[in-house]
C-alpha cells in the first residue's frame, strides 16, 4: 500500500492546484508537452476494442457506450470499480483518486512500473488523468528523466514534467522479504500522453528506462514493462473516458455505489 501513500502525497498539491481550474479538462491537460519526445519507428496495429477506445472515435461526438441510462450507469460502475480508489478532503473541496490494483501488485512484488491514475472532483467537473513512474532498486537512483519504448515511439519524460519533486520511500518485497528503495514522480496525463497510454497497450514490447541524465556520471537501469501494467492502463483509461462521456446524473449515480479508502490527511 506504500504506492498508494505515495500517490497520495503527490495528489494533495494536485488537488489544490487543479480544483480551481479542472472544470475544463482540456484546459488542465493542455500543459506543457515540449518535455515529451517521440520518435516514430513503424506503422501500429489494432487490436480488439475497449471502452475507451470507441469512446476516443473522433468522428461522432455524440457517440455513447450504452443506449440506456441504466445500462450507462452499470457500465461506468463496473469500470470505476475495476480501479481502487482514495479519498480525501482538501481545502475547498475533496477528491477521489483511483489506482489499479495491478500497479499495487508490480510494488509488492517489487516491479517497476508505470502508474496510471484517474482523479474525481464530483459529477459536475470532467476527470484529469496522470501518469506515474515508479522505480524500485536496491538503492535510490535520484532519477530525472524517464524513457518509455514501444514497438513504435520512444517517450521522454524530464522532471520538469513532474508536478511535484519524486517522492522517495523504502519498501519490504514479499515474500523474502528483501529491503528495496522506491521513487516515485508523476505528471499531468496531456492528450499526447493518453495518446501514449494507448500505445503501450497495444505495443508487443515496452522498454522502461528510469535514468539520472542531469550530471557528468549518468546512471540509468532498463527493465521491461510489467506486463501487469498493461491491464492498470487500460482499467484507468476505460475509467477516465466512460466517466469523461458519461452525463452527470450517469456519474453521480455511478460514484454513489463504488467503494473507497480514506486516506489520513
Amino acid at each position: 500500500m506504500k504506492k498508494c501513500k505515495l500517490a497520495a502525497m503527490a495528489w494533495l498539491s494536485v488537488c489544490i492546484v487543479l480544483f480551481t481550474s479542472c472544470g475544463n479538462s482540456a484546459g488542465v491537460s493542455a500543459g506543457s508537452t515540449s518535455e515529451v519526445k517521440s520518435t516514430a519507428v513503424s506503422e501500429s496495429t489494432a487490436e480488439e476494442k475497449q471502452p475507451y477506445e470507441i469512446l476516443r472515435e473522433k468522428e461522432d461526438e455524440t457517440k455513447q457506450i450504452a443506449a440506456d441510462e441504466e445500462q450507462q450507469v452499470k457500465e461506468l460502475q463496473d469500470a470505476l470499480n475495476a480501479v481502487n480508489f482514495y479519498y480525501e478532503e482538501f481545502d475547498g473541496g475533496d477528491a477521489l483518486m483511483g489506482v489499479s490494483p495491478n500497479c499495487e501488485n508490480n510494488e509488492k512484488q517489487g516491479k517497476s512500473c508505470i502508474v496510471p491514475v484517474i482523479y474525481v472532483f464530483g459529477p459536475s467537473v470532467d476527470p484529469i488523468a496522470c501518469i506515474g513512474f515508479d522505480y524500485i532498486g536496491d538503492t535510490y537512483l535520484d532519477m530525472d528523466t524517464v524513457e518509455i519504448d514501444t514497438v513504435n515511439y520512444r517517450y521522454t519524460y524530464g522532471n520538469t514534467t513532474f508536478i511535484t519533486d519524486v517522492q522517495k520511500d523504502k519498501l519490504t518485497i514479499s515474500p523474502n522479504g528483501d529491503e528495496k528503495t522506491e521513487e516515485a514522480a508523476f505528471r499531468l496525463a496531456t492528450e499526447d500522453d493518453l495518446d501514449a497510454l494507448v500505445d503501450i497497450v497495444e505495443s508487443d514490447e515496452v522498454g522502461l528506462t528510469f535514468a539520472k541524465y542531469n550530471t557528468a556520471k549518468p546512471v540509468f537501469v532498463e527493465c521491461e514493462m510489467p506486463e501487469e501494467d498493461r491491464q492498470a492502463i487500460t482499467d484507468v483509461l476505460n475509467a477516465y473516458y466512460l466517466y469523461l462521456n458519461a452525463s452527470e446524473k450517469v456519474r453521480a449515480k455511478a460514484l454513489a455505489d463504488i467503494s473507497y479508502t480514506e486516506v489520513e490527511s
